[in-house]
């Protein structure tokens, strides 16, 4: 058997974490820019867009990684996740982040392990429900940030940590005719907009818990859950972010597998909101993607 040095599998992951107005993840687009690349500050949609490519810098803290054989059951607001059938390859016991820039390549934290050689249908990943995001992006229109009364045509994230739960969205952006960003460490307490308490995300729409239950297994699923691992039931109670994915077609471990890679795409991870009446502009948390592949 050859060394093994670490694992990768191909998966795909593009949750919505945050949407500034709208319930539902696919109401979210790329804003519409000029041929300056600014963004069209009128041309903003109800619901938010996403400002491509105004992420400089992406934190995330991935604690744990499973492979499954079959797909485990999904939290509920009194069971946690039946991981029976998967085997954690990923330990990050320190829950110690990890920040990478645009295009980064960057080690995960932690203690990897091999699994047993065999085939696997699911991933199952834990994250800290705390995401960091540094962003900046150009306007063809003056306008204030939501957390000073600053104006320009350039707007960033502020240096702050807040909620983004069923009360409230976080809304911390200045603006000004020159901005140098600030790391932004967004709480998420909220799946969607403030309202309703919502607990999932399947293949990128957001939903309350019926029952006491997600819907059922799509491709990329999230939960917000409690520290028990259950399903939350409130903002107040949310401790961690998990999700359950889908892999295209069924990955096989084997005596020749060596090689483990995570990559995380933030192009699409910045989303953008008019706000106080068309006069502000809102920066928040938007999608990412992420990859883990086999060799």
């Amino acid at each position: 058997m050859k060394n093994f040095k670490y694992f990768i599998l191909f998966l795909s992951l593009i949750t919505i974490f945050e949407i500034t107005n709208s319930k539902d993840a696919n109401a979210i687009t790329a804003c519409a820019t000029d041929s300056n690349g600014e963004i069209e500050y009128t041309n903003i949609p109800s619901g938010g867009c996403i400002a491509v490519g105004a992420a400089t810098n992406y934190e995330i803290t991935v604690k744990e990684i499973y492979l499954c054989s079959s797909a485990p059951a999904s939290p509920t607001t009194t069971t946690p996740t039946d991981l029976s059938s998967c085997e954690n390859i990923l330990l990050n016991s320190s829950a110690t982040a990890t920040s990478f820039a645009a295009g980064e390549d960057v080690n995960l934290p932690g203690t990897f392990k091999r699994p047993p050689n065999g085939t696997y249908s699911h991933a199952y990943v834990k994250f800290d429900n705390k995401f960091g995001i540094t962003a900046s992006m150009e306007f063809d229109a003056i306008k204030r940030g939501s957390k000073t009364t600053a104006t320009g045509k350039t707007c960033g994230t502020f240096a702050a940590e807040d909620d983004h739960d069923s009360s409230a969205s976080s809304a911390q952006s200045v603006c000004g005719s020159s901005v140098t960003p600030g790391k932004l460490i967004e709480v998420i307490k909220q799946m969607g907009a403030p309202g309703t308490f919502a607990a999932c995300v399947k293949d990128e729409t957001v939903s309350a818990a019926s029952g006491g239950s997600c819907p059922s297994l799509g491709s990329t699923n999230g939960y917000l859950v409690q520290s028990n691992f259950k399903l939350a039931t409130a903002s107040s109670n949310v401790d961690d972010f998990h999700g359950i994915l889908a892999f295209p077609s069924s990955q096989k471990v084997t005596p020749d597998t060596t090689a483990f890679t995570v990559r995380f795409d933030v192009t699409n991870g910045v989303a953008v909101a008019s706000i106080r009446s068309n006069t502000a502009v809102h920066v928040g948390l938007g999608p990412f993607g992420m990859t883990i592949a086999i060799q």
